[in-house]
């Protein structure tokens, strides 16, 4: 159903609305606006409170999560007009990315006391308007990519134009209008985040499933009838019985660098990295993407001759070893030799003993070795893996052609699984374009609620 009447906008993105609906700003329909406020570590004392972060923010649900509540030690003064309250909309300043770009917003759902962090503004929706309306009609705007005029960039972070942001022109309806609108979305977009748990749920099956997979294979092999023995090591069990075990240092070549980590950051500091060179320096984005085309930074050729014992050859399986830790691809053999980052460890794999492909499947993707690296990382604010402990770890090894079989059966099954998450996926995508087309028709107009 359309309203009878309509009129434009003279916003693009919005296009016609309802003749009778009446034109505002958005920050006049607020009763209050503030910037968040990230105070000190938490002390025990009366000061202390819970700061909701961008980490806690439920896109997709459109609150707050509590999975991870992060109290924050903030004095009376600091908090003087930061406090949340029902029908308090949080708005994303600062933070963002390439795929998630600044400006979300969720709506304030905490039953205590709370305030938001620095990297958060904040608005209350006043009395004469409905906070949920708005809510959609901020989530409108962030769909139709209106985000992105506001904002600019600095060292990496992406800054909300708050101010600007929210002198926006907006095409408000009726206090009763906004609440049918309200209700109408509740519902649509209830049904469709129904729809997309469940494909997330189906995702994180097929997950685990591929996982058992992988790991069963290496560990116990393609036959489940052959002769087993202990492998001596709890995380791994029992293993055929004609396969070895052996520590990760002992699966590669015999020559001097053969586990190495890269340079320490006095060896290489930050403004030594350069985004164009003369020598690459392979980093953990490049492992973590499995992507080895583009290269974020490189150093000059005067620098990789100091740097001479931390080069990196094509067929080394690199490990990241901060951060997230434990993620491995291998160096393509099309690709030039490089600097190692300071965050990776170089293995140079023995073929003879070990398929590359086994040990860059073994952990990369058993469960029981990721188990087993977090054990072993030296964790204090960011997990760390180093080099003795990572080459003193253990694996299980067949003969190399029954590695290849295995590899070979792991990546045919694993396609498959992969082909039903791909599936999944785009399903999950389809249902966002759903939802964002919902809503965008509802809080412009394009269709009559009521």
């Amino acid at each position: 159903m359309k309203y009878e009447d309509y009129k434009d906008s003279g916003m693009s993105w919005i296009g016609q609305v309802p003749t009778q609906w009446k034109r505002s700003r958005l920050k006049f329909l607020f009763s209050h606006s503030n910037a968040g406020v990230w105070g000190e570590e938490e002390k025990g004392d009366e000061n202390d409170i819970a700061c909701f972060r961008v980490a806690d923010f439920d896109y997709q649900k459109g609150y707050l999560g509590f999975d991870k509540l992060t109290m924050r030690n903030i004095t009376a003064k600091e908090l003087d007009g930061r406090l949340l309250t029902e029908g308090s909309l949080l708005i994303e300043k600062s933070g963002g990315g390439d795929a998630t770009p600044v400006g979300r917003v969720v709506r304030f759902n905490y039953e205590d006391k709370a305030t938001c962090s620095n990297f958060v503004h904040f608005v209350t929706v006043d009395e004469s308007h409905n906070s949920d309306f708005l809510y959609y009609y901020f989530y409108a705007m962030y769909a139709n990519k209106e985000n992105l005029l506001y904002f600019n960039q600095t060292t990496g972070i992406q800054n909300l134009k708050i101010g600007e942001y929210l002198g926006q022109s907006i095409f408000i309806p009726t206090f009763e209008e906004q609440q049918a609108i309200t209700s109408y979305l509740d519902k649509k977009c209830g049904k469709i985040n129904g729809a997309i748990d469940v494909q997330k749920k189906k995702i994180d099956l097929l997950n685990e499933l591929k996982q058992t997979i992988i790991t069963n294979a290496v560990t116990k092999g393609l036959n489940p009838d052959v002769p087993r023995k202990d492998s001596g090591v709890e995380w791994i069990g029992q293993v055929p019985a004609h396969w070895e075990v052996r520590k990760i240092k002992n699966i590669c070549k015999s020559e001097k660098y053969s586990v190495k980590t890269g340079p320490f950051g006095t060896q290489l500091k930050g403004q030594e990295l350069q985004p164009d060179g003369d020598v690459r320096v392979y980093n953990q984005r490049n492992v973590i993407d499995d992507q080895f085309s583009d290269t974020q930074f490189y150093v000059s050729n005067n620098k990789a001759k100091e740097l001479e014992s931390f080069f990196t050859k094509p067929l080394d399986l690199l490990v990241t070893s901060r951060g997230t830790i434990g993620r491995c691809s291998i160096l393509p053999e099309d690709k030039p030799m490089g600097i190692l980052h300071p965050c990776l460890i170089a293995l140079r794999i023995n073929t003879q003993i070990c398929d590359i492909n086994w040990a860059k499947i073994f952990i990369n993707d058993s469960s029981c070795f990721a188990t087993n690296i977090f054990l072993n990382s030296n964790a204090t604010t960011i997990e760390v893996i180093y080099t003795d402990t990572l080459k003193n770890i253990v694996i299980p090894i067949p003969p190399v052609t029954e590695q290849e079989i295995i590899v070979a059966h792991i990546k045919e099954e694993v396609s498959k699984i992969d082909a039903q998450i791909a599936k999944a996926n785009r399903r999950i995508e389809l249902l966002n374009e759903l939802k964002q087309s919902v809503i965008t028709e509802a809080v412009t107009g394009k269709i009559k609620v009521c």
